[in-house]
């Protein structure tokens, strides 16, 4: 089953325009797809931020270093 999507219109200076379709090419994908790309990678990113803010006040401030994560997962000895 597809998935419903719309449409939306993105205003961008001529100059930024232009870097967008050249990385787009560079990557071989349409600017489409590398502009889609870049707005998931970004909400992406500020999901796990809201996640990791959460986390945290949820500890009560108590923090794991990354040696002992590495140690709880045996990569560390």
């Amino acid at each position: 089953m597809a998935l419903a999507t719309k449409s939306t219109t993105i205003r961008f200076d001529k100059s930024v325009l232009e870097l967008i379709h050249k990385q787009a090419k560079l990557d071989g994908v349409t600017s489409t797809d590398f502009m889609r790309q870049a707005v998931l990678e970004k909400l992406e990113d500020s999901l796990d931020y809201q996640d990791a803010v959460k986390n945290i006040r949820n500890s009560g401030g108590e923090t794991v270093s990354r040696d002992e994560v590495k140690r709880q997962l045996g990569l560390l000895k």
